[in-house]
């Protein structure tokens, strides 16, 4: 019996091993057709996922001033919720975000200003680290010397920055805090006019008569600039236009007067800038490694926020107390011109988010 169970044992090894070797070579072709095919079902993913990683994260730099985060506002909920980028800002002022767009630490700034920033501007091109994408805001006025109309109606003889050497003249505006001198609020620290504004004393051999007061912030520069409007009093002060502020001062609170300057030259700007500012021409620029990214180029290169959308968007956040996020959501569900910057697609899913 041991024996004979032993044969029977063999005999069904010999039948099993037969027919496994059978089997694998019966299966040979098929085991590549059956390899190729989950292949192509796993790449499909993992295309798609790279396709989502090549969107950069779009950094902005935050500037310091209402027109500038409101755009900031405004780009990053059509980018987020139109095209599905991430956006993140970083907070700062002129000359600070300047060195940032140029190091890569931000990627898009909505307000370039010309000729303000030019020097450092015209570097980063030659470097090829940024590229021009659009325009911002529309053309936009800058003065060091302004005053209201009612002072130069008192004081008919004011009419240049060389008339502030005349003591009647500079004791106009004289306070506490202006050692003796005429007292002018400059801008906003961390821009680049606060240093045009002291090279333009120098030049204009103002420094014995004119004492450049530090305004804190953009929003207390228009708190004080508003108050000595509101209360008649005689102010001397740098600021620009179109904003709010300048709209209602000019239309509402009897207007103001800019100080006459030399007339600006490329010449005079690129020496010793004693002369006007020029009409400032305010720019769009991303890093240049961004331009690849045909949807965001589409998107600011159509961009158009001019004097009424700025106007409007801005008049909101003054009148209700808003946000910068909520005054971009109103102006999103409010007007009808920022439609004409995005594709069919993008809009449905930025209308949808808004509600």
């Amino acid at each position: 019996m041991t024996t004979q169970r032993w044969k029977n044992t063999l005999v069904l090894l010999s039948l099993a091993m037969a027919l496994l070797f059978a089997v694998a070579a019966c299966g040979g072709d098929d085991e590549e057709e059956s390899t190729a095919e989950p292949a192509t079902t796993t790449t499909e993913p993992a295309a798609a996922g790279d396709a989502m990683m090549e969107k950069p994260t779009l950094v902005f730099s935050d500037l310091d001033w209402p027109s500038a985060q409101l755009q900031n506002a405004i780009a990053r909920r059509i980018l987020e919720d139109g095209y599905g980028y991430e956006t993140q800002a970083i907070f700062g002022g002129t000359v600070p975000m300047m060195e940032a767009l140029r190091r890569g630490d931000t990627n898009i700034t909505m307000e370039i200003w010309l000729p303000n920033q030019q020097e450092a501007f015209d570097e980063a091109i030659s470097e090829g680290t940024i590229q021009v994408i659009g325009n911002s805001l529309e053309d936009n006025w800058q003065s060091a010397f302004v005053i209201p109309n009612y002072t130069a109606e008192a004081y008919p003889n004011l009419r240049s920055v060389e008339d502030l050497k005349d003591p009647a003249h500079m004791e106009i505006f004289v306070t506490p805090d202006s050692k003796g001198k005429a007292r002018l609020i400059n801008c906003i620290p961390g821009w680049e006019c606060e240093g045009v504004n002291q090279t333009k004393l120098v030049t204009y051999g103002l420094t014995d008569y004119v004492e450049l007061v530090n305004p804190g912030s953009d929003s207390a520069l228009s708190a004080e600039i508003r108050s000595a409007f509101e209360q008649n009093e005689d102010v001397l002060f740098h600021y620009w236009g179109p904003t709010v502020l300048a709209h209602d001062l000019q239309t509402k609170m009897g207007g103001y007067t800019i100080l006459e300057e030399p007339p600006y030259t490329d010449a005079c700007w690129e020496g010793d800038q004693g002369c006007a500012y020029p009409t400032a021409q305010v720019l769009i620029v991303i890093r240049s490694e961004l331009a690849e990214q045909q949807d965001l180029v589409d998107l600011l290169t159509a961009w158009d926020f001019n004097s009424g959308n700025q106007l409007a968007v801005e008049g909101y956040m003054n009148d209700s107390g808003s946000d910068f996020a909520a005054s971009a959501d109103w102006f999103l569900k409010n007007t009808e011109e920022w439609k004409n910057w995005v594709t069919p697609e993008a809009l449905a899913k930025i209308e949808a988010a808004l509600g």
